[in-house]
């Protein structure tokens, strides 16, 4: 008897486990590897989890995600963690009944979305998503898509739904195409073997390549800014550097918004590539965390927060490179990025620098800016939706347009409110000191 319980266990257990499998990848940006990815795909249960982690710079981020899934591999559920150097910054959860996407952020409700017939693909390399977009067995068409990332962020959640087109190119090969960005797949056997993102060097394969060796000396820093404030950083030394000798400097200012020493956006760190590219030519590089990114890491409220503050603290960063034994204090220069460019009279004002460089600043007023960018991406996409695949994305920046459009019309007309938060983001007295800022240039 107990011969045949223990048979009749076997069978049953069999099947429950024979699907479940565990894959294990690298990522590579440029042909120098990031990091790597774990998927468990249990097609019996219709479940996912995947775990990615990313040296970004000098920090680990690692995403651990879990989603339900129904038979048809449409998303039910989705859970989202998100730790930088070990620390819990992100606890997101996702659900779906087919009509609605609820979502939270460490159990508050965030915006939610009506929609039917959702796929979910996350921005944050989520393969067990793309393992179930393969499942589902889709035609070439386009389809309606969630990006959970995308609905952190109060500028970003207008575009969390959008429109992707699926496109087969033999059984086992397909591209995932949304605005911007193509992923090329392929599978093999049931199992992906590779993932491209060409427009951002991403390749996400089985094997493991040849490491690159750094060919620089990176170091930690940190400095006080002019209220104190601990700036934490990264000094980047050209390997080859004489006994004594003084070399040309570079201080990289960020654009807006939290962001880290490399401008990292999920696993996109522009500040990565050109303080690489600027080291590797023979400069001294210093990038650092801006203020508001180290005071979100701590949990601390950065809404007073003003432009003068990032002001002041590219000026701490330029005063604490002067310092270094090894920089040609009179060969310094200072790229601005976006915000950081916009702002880079204001920063080089008074301080002793060889040049300065911006890259895409906004040399209008901020309100005037928001509204011109916004419009101009609505009609960049109208030239392209001959399909008519971008009109829900057109609605939603059309809304936004015209909310911007009346913070416009406050700020020329004086009556915006200093107290007062605008698109969910942006306090009145930033903007009113930004503005004021741009009228000085």
């Amino acid at each position: 008897m107990k011969k045949l319980m223990l048979i009749t266990l076997s069978i049953i257990l069999v099947p429950m486990f024979i699907f479940s499998e565990t894959y294990t990848y690298y990522v590579y940006q440029n042909n120098v590897e990031m990091g790597n990815i774990s998927v468990d795909v249990d097609p019996h249960s219709y479940t996912g989890k995947t775990t990615t982690v990313l040296q970004v710079g000098l920090n680990t981020v690692k995403y651990i995600a879990q989603t339900k899934y129904d038979n048809d591999w449409t998303f039910k559920e989705y859970n989202l963690d998100i730790y930088v150097d070990n620390q819990k910054q992100v606890s997101f959860k996702s659900s779906y009944d087919g009509q609605k996407i609820n979502n939270y952020f460490d159990g508050i409700s965030l915006k939610n979305y009506e929609v039917s017939d959702a796929i979910i693909l996350d921005n944050n390399l989520i393969l067990d998503h793309i393992f179930a977009i393969y499942y589902k067995q889709l035609t070439d068409g386009t389809y309606t898509s969630f990006i959970p990332q995308l609905v952190l962020n109060q500028l970003t959640w207008d575009y969390a739904v959008l429109n992707i087109d699926i496109k087969y190119i033999d059984s086992e090969n397909f591209v995932i195409s949304s605005p911007g960005v193509d992923q090329k797949v392929t599978f093999k056997d049931n199992k992906l073997i590779r993932l491209e993102i060409p427009s951002q060097l991403i390749e996400v394969t089985e094997s493991k390549k040849e490491v690159k060796e750094k060919s620089y000396i990176e170091e930690e820093i940190t400095f006080p800014s002019f209220d104190e404030f601990e700036l934490n950083g990264s000094l980047m030394f050209p390997k080859e550097i004489q006994k004594n000798e003084k070399i040309p400097a570079i201080v990289l200012v960020h654009g807006s918004g939290a962001n880290d020493r490399n401008e990292s956006i999920s696993y996109m760190a522009p500040f990565l590539q050109l303080s690489e590219g600027l080291v590797n030519n023979g400069y001294i590089v210093l990038k650092y965390d801006k203020r508001n990114y180290t005071m979100m890491k701590n949990k601390q409220d950065t809404l007073n927060v003003m432009p003068l503050d990032f002001i002041k603290d590219a000026q701490a960063a330029i005063k604490y490179l002067k310092t270094i034994p090894e920089v040609d204090s009179d060969k310094i220069i200072v790229i601005g990025h976006s915000e950081g460019g916009s702002f880079l009279p204001h920063i080089v004002k008074g301080e002793k620098v060889a040049a300065a460089v911006a890259l895409s600043p906004g040399l209008i007023e901020i309100t005037d800016l928001m509204v011109y960018q916004i419009d101009y991406q609505i009609n960049y996409l109208k030239k392209l939706n001959v399909d008519k695949s971008q009109d829900y994305t057109i609605t939603m920046l059309e809304n936004l347009l015209a909310q911007l459009k009346e913070v416009n019309n406050d700020m020329k007309n004086g009556k915006i409110d200093p107290d007062k938060v605008y698109l969910d983001y942006y306090k009145g007295s930033y903007l009113i000191q930004w503005s004021e800022l741009t009228k000085k240039l």
